[in-house]
C-alpha cells in the first residue's frame, strides 16, 4: 500500500473470524484535514494494509465542523458498527453514525457530549467500545488549560 503521508491513524480494529483461525483488521483513518471523511484500510496480518473502496470516502462529513477526524468504529453485540469522530476544531460535540456492512452508513448524527460543560471548548479523538452498553469516552479541553482533558460517558 502506498505510504500515506497525511493519513493519521486512528484505530484498529479486530473484527472476527473470516474462516477458522483467520483473523482480519479493519484501519480506520483520516486524510487531509479529515474533510472529505471515513477512510478504510484491510489487513490480514496488521503489517500490510490495502486502502479499501479504492481509497475514496465510505461516508461525508456533514455535521457540527464538516470535519471527520479521529474515526473510531466498534462492533456491537447485535453485530451493527458504530462509528464516533470528531467533527470539529472547536465543537462541544462528535459526530455518529451506524452500519450494519461498513459499506453503508445511516445519516451523520451530531452528538452533543460536552454541551453541558460551559467551559468546555472542543471535543477531540473520540473512542467508541461496547460494554454492556455502547459507550462513548471523549476528551474536550478548556480555555484555562488547553492540555487539561476532561473524560465523559455517554449512552
Amino acid at each position: 500500500m502506498k505510504r500515506m503521508a497525511v493519513a493519521t491513524a486512528i484505530v484498529v480494529c479486530l473484527m472476527g473470524a473470516t474462516q477458522a483461525g483467520a483473523e482480519d483488521y479493519l484501519f480506520s483513518y483520516f486524510t487531509g484535514n479529515g474533510e472529505d471523511g471515513l477512510h478504510l484500510a484491510h489487513s490480514a496480518d496488521g503489517l500490510a494494509w490495502t486502502a479499501l473502496n479504492g481509497g475514496k470516502s465510505f461516508l461525508a462529513p456533514s455535521v457540527g465542523g464538516k470535519l471527520m477526524r479521529d474515526p473510531c468504529i466498534c462492533q456491537g453485540p447485535d453485530g451493527t458498527f458504530h462509528l464516533v469522530w470528531t467533527s470539529g476544531w472547536w465543537n462541544k460535540g462528535i459526530g455518529i453514525a451506524h452500519s450494519k456492512n461498513l459499506i453503508t452508513w445511516s445519516q451523520p448524527e451530531w452528538l452533543p457530549v460536552m454541551a453541558h460543560e460551559p467551559n468546555a471548548v472542543n471535543c477531540w479523538a473520540p473512542e467508541i467500545f461496547y460494554d454492556d452498553a455502547t459507550q462513548v469516552a471523549d476528551a474536550a479541553s478548556t480555555p484555562e488549560n488547553l492540555e487539561q482533558q476532561a473524560l465523559t460517558n455517554s449512552h
